[in-house]
């Protein structure tokens, strides 16, 4: 039964970057979403308890945790752990239960790598289920990690009810799992994985193994365990968090706040129990943080119809004949004390959603005002690449994730075309929903010429000439823009252009900002997603806007001239796009 050592199963959560217990609903829920059973609804409960004296004392031997107390000193477990108060019954024990029904449980023979008990208790890394095409939410590879990483002394143990397949037959299991790092104990070395179970021989290697207890004394130990009962029927799995102290309202916060999609889909159904036996229940759409984004959901899956000037939706361009998905965007209201409702960690961000309805990440893209937020939920067709891109903690969309190399790029240039145009089409949304500008100062050039000529000095020779309306900057195309295609059957376009100071302006240098866009023309002529630029200058020293990437400033002279390049991104052959640069109003005038 070897593998990893123990501590990589504990550590490889820990540190995801947001709070433990929002991490534990993530990653819980997720792998018993994944094994939902066909047609049914998913039902999760978190139950807390509390031990003391005889009832602490029972759990302790029935645990054998006795067993895992005598080499405290060479596991060097984080404190503080429930290892030194294991013989003060007084102290309390806690225990936290996380219990899914209507879900397939733990069948299979336990040392198949391929079967559900194994890739959930024994194996690290399986990312099998990231490579078919179901829409899971990720592997049991790591997401397991995360009950180990709850439990302060890293051990868990499962209880399990399951269809064998013969018949209506079902079973029950139960397993203990240690994941420790490797030590030296009574001068033997351990590698720091260790299983609660029943001796027993490998029929295919002939080797030593540890089996799950099974049937009626399966049931007799999860009772001694504290399992809630899982009587004929009622199949899933409980998972067992040992010295788990977690703040139960910060799980149903952490469970809004990832699953409301599939919550208020009515796909999901999760309750928390606390030690006292009270019960609450998550309520995304009571959550004001939230309900921005649920507006955005509901508009991205059709579920409303926009209101005018404050929520669009947006369906993504397809990248060849491969559609992307749906992004729903609504202005963010604004409080009483007048800014936005939302944190402003999460302004102009949107809700990444794919296939289990889990929230991936809420991804910011734009600290401009106004503040807007989205939901973007995937087609099913990309679904499996975004998949693949996302790492072990499920927590954003890599384009350079190295679970999409192929040969023609095009797992890469999926996840770039989705975040791009995500990106693109909120930024347009920001404009559309922006207030307008106040118009700008209009010059009365006649009646200044016609009030000029009464209180100008005398002058010797003939009047100068009226001046002119043209502009003393001149763009000019030295390579119109045309299309070429790439090795894998797109398009690229392509221009080159110059941008100089007429002779007559003054001699002082003119500062002079120029933006470049190139957007994909919809229906009717109307500009949809803007395409990444690759742009060069020579002639001149340019300075990129921070946050307009295809927006310049530079200095030109009289008689000085700047030259750009400009190369598209790869689009898709059956799209029309505009190239349009754009010299600042008032300094070309």
């Amino acid at each position: 039964m070897g593998g990893a050592a123990g501590e990589a199963y504990a550590n490889t959560l820990k540190s995801p970057g947001m709070h433990p217990e929002h991490v534990l609903a993530r990653e819980a829920i997720q792998n018993s979403v994944d094994a939902e059973l066909e047609g049914q609804k998913v039902r999760v409960c978190f139950r807390h308890k509390r031990l003391i004296n005889s009832a602490k004392t029972a759990f302790i031997e029935a645990a054998g945790l006795s067993n895992l107390a005598a080499r405290a000193d060479a596991l060097e477990l984080p404190a503080p752990n429930c290892l030194p108060t294991l013989d003060k019954p007084k102290t309390p024990l806690s225990l936290l239960y996380i219990e899914d029904h209507n879900a397939l449980g733990l069948p299979g023979d336990p040392h198949d790598k391929n079967s559900n008990f194994h890739r959930l208790l024994l194996s690290l890394g399986d990312r099998s289920k990231n490579r078919n095409s179901k829409g899971s939410g990720g592997s049991y590879g790591f997401g397991k990690a995360v009950y180990s990483a709850s439990s302060a002394i890293q051990t868990i143990f499962a209880y399990t009810r399951f269809a064998t397949g013969k018949g209506e037959e079902e079973k029950t299991r139960v397993f203990g799992c240690g994941y420790y790092q490797g030590h030296e104990f009574k001068k033997k070395s351990f590698g720091g994985r260790a299983w609660f179970g029943v001796s027993g021989t490998h029929a295919a290697t002939g080797t030593k193994v540890v089996d799950p207890f099974e049937g009626a004394a399966a049931d007799k130990l999860a009772a001694r365990l504290g399992f809630e009962p899982r009587h004929p029927g009622d199949l899933g799995t409980t998972i067992l968090v040992v010295d788990s102290d977690v703040d139960l309202a910060d799980i149903v916060l952490g469970v809004e706040d990832w699953w409301w999609p599939r919550l208020i889909d009515q796909k999901l159904d999760v309750e928390i129990h606390d030690a006292t036996g009270a019960m609450s229940v998550p309520r995304p759409k009571m959550n004001a943080q939230l309900r921005p984004f649920i507006e955005a959901f509901d508009l991205a899956v059709g579920r409303a119809e926009p209101k005018s000037k404050s929520q669009k939706a947006h369906t993504l361009p397809r990248l060849l004949d491969m559609p992307l998905g749906v992004c729903g965007m609504v202005a963010v209201p604004l409080g009483e004390n007048g800014a936005p409702i939302v944190q402003p960690e999460r302004w102009n961000s949107v809700a990444l959603i794919r296939s289990p309805l889990m929230v991936v990440a809420y991804k910011s893209f734009s600290d401009m005002s106004p503040y807007v937020v989205g939901a973007f939920v995937a087609a099913d067709e990309v679904n499996l690449v975004l998949r693949k891109s996302e790492p072990p903690a499920h927590d954003r969309w890599d384009e350079d994730s190295g679970n999409l190399k192929d040969a023609d790029g095009a797992g890469k240039a999926s996840v770039r075309a989705v975040l791009a145009r995500i990106k693109s089409g909120l930024k347009r949304f920001q404009g559309e929903v922006a207030p307008p500008l106040p118009p700008k100062q209009q010059r009365m050039t006649f009646l200044e010429r016609a009030l000029g000529s009464y209180f100008r000095p005398d002058r010797v020779g003939p009047p100068p000439p009226p001046p002119s309306g043209d502009s003393l900057v001149h763009l000019e195309f030295t390579k119109q823009p045309y299309a070429e295609a790439t090795p894998e059957g797109m398009l690229r376009l392509r221009a080159a252009f110059t941008v100089s100071l007429d002779a007559k302006a003054g001699d002082d240098p003119v500062e002079l900002r120029l933006k470049i866009n190139c957007p994909v023309l919809e229906d009717a002529g109307h500009e949809g997603d803007e395409l990444a630029l690759d742009i060069k200058a020579k002639g001149v020293k340019v300075v990129p806007d921070p946050e307009e990437p295809a927006q310049f400033k530079f200095e030109i002279s009289k008689g000085g001239k700047a030259h750009f390049t400009v190369e598209s991104e790869p689009y898709d052959p059956a799209w029309t796009v505009r190239l349009r640069p754009e010299i600042d109003d008032e300094v070309a005038a």
